[in-house]
């Protein structure tokens, strides 16, 4: 088990997407799903039409980042 310092929003941002993990003890499985799941999400919606990112696309660089 891994302990991860995710903020409630980044939380509430995950479960959103559908990840049910324990957040307060993350496993290896956990940050597979956590790492496909938003990455994913942050490259089909991620970015405005000019590419630029966007509010959700900095919520999951901010995830990735903790990963």
């Amino acid at each position: 088990m891994i302990s991860l310092n995710f903020t409630e929003n980044q939380i509430e941002f995950m479960q959103q997407l559908g990840i049910e993990a324990d957040f307060s003890n993350i496993t290896d499985e956990d940050i597979v799903e956590i790492e496909d799941v938003v990455s994913e999400y942050l490259q089909q919606k991620g970015f405005d039409s000019n590419y630029s990112i966007n509010d959700d696309g900095k919520m999951c660089e901010s995830i990735l980042d903790i990963l």
